[in-house]
């Protein structure tokens, strides 16, 4: 019986100590984004600008992710197992925030959050951010996995990360009949759901990519990027298909009706990308990670 209320006290002291973790982070939020430091310090009133409220909490979401890939291990003594969370709290955070500085500073490079979000109230720009703070924490976290302990391969599989997701980052372009700075400008919100299915689907690919058993650096290394370029082949495929099964039709093909570009800026048409980069991203990823060939063919 004491054995049960001894671990039911550790575990209260463990969650007062991570939400010191938390609000550690908050403050060290301030370091990549200055401009936030009085809705840091000051007291915060969500109901006043819904798009800041969607920008900051979309962080402490993508925090959480990135806590819940790190654990205890009370063999060790609670002492030398706070320390350890301590430690890598602090290193994963500050990964997580620079690589949402890096993402960000590479997708909306003609934007600012003291005027999107300060002074316009942009949504479509909040959704933007919330994408890219959930999709980030968890290739961010399926790197911390991986990494088994080790900074040096943490730094690695994290450098590797952001050459994946900023190259993928630029490949949006290339399958949308939106304008991404034209409409984000004008605050559309088709714009922002169909860019945060794209995130969030290729947050799922490059997790999944990682995911793999490694033994030799190098060589994990080589099997992400031929399970990306495979999927850079096979992803197409699945979003022509779910085209054609669904029999859907662009603003400009639709029968008995001139084109018209204000279709395009419809939230239904953003929805309805969004949900196609997210389902063609999840079966790519069943393609390119869950088939096992074995042994198929015999041996003379």
């Amino acid at each position: 019986m004491n054995e049960i209320f001894d671990r039911l006290i550790i575990r209260f002291i463990l969650v007062v100590f991570v939400c010191l973790v938390v609000y550690a982070y908050k403050y060290a939020h301030m370091l990549f984004y200055p401009t936030v430091k009085q809705q840091v310090t000051k007291r915060f009133y969500p109901a006043e600008n819904p798009a800041d409220t969607l920008h900051l909490f979309s962080r402490m979401i993508g925090f959480t992710i990135i806590l819940s890939s790190l654990g205890f291990d009370e063999s060790h003594g609670i002492f030398l197992t706070i320390f350890h969370f301590l430690v890598w709290g602090i290193l994963t955070s500050g990964l997580y925030l620079l690589s949402l500085f890096i993402i960000e500073s590479i997708v909306l490079y003609n934007f600012e959050y003291k005027d999107e979000i300060l002074k316009r109230r942009n949504m479509a720009y909040a959704i933007v951010c919330l994408s890219h703070s959930i999709s980030t924490a968890f290739v961010t976290k399926a790197v911390v996995n991986q990494s088994e302990n080790s900074l040096v391969i943490l730094f690695i599989l994290w450098l590797l990360s952001m050459v994946v997701l900023g190259f993928g980052s630029k490949y949006y372009a290339f399958l949308t009949k939106l304008n991404f700075n034209s409409m984000l400008a004008q605050q559309k919100t088709s714009l922002a759901l169909s860019y945060a299915g794209f995130s969030l689907g290729m947050s799922w690919l490059i997790s999944a990519s990682f995911d793999q058993e490694h033994y030799d650096i190098t060589m994990y290394c080589v099997q992400i990027f031929l399970k990306m370029l495979l999927a850079l082949i096979i992803y197409p495929l699945f979003k022509m298909g779910l085209d054609l099964v669904f029999k859907t039709y662009s603003y400009a093909e639709s029968p008995g009706q001139a084109p018209s570009e204000p279709n395009l800026h419809n939230w239904g048409y953003g929805f309805y990308e969004a949900a196609l980069f997210l389902s063609a991203s999840i079966l790519t990823s069943m393609i390119v990670n869950h088939i096992q060939f074995g042994t198929i063919y015999p041996f003379f």
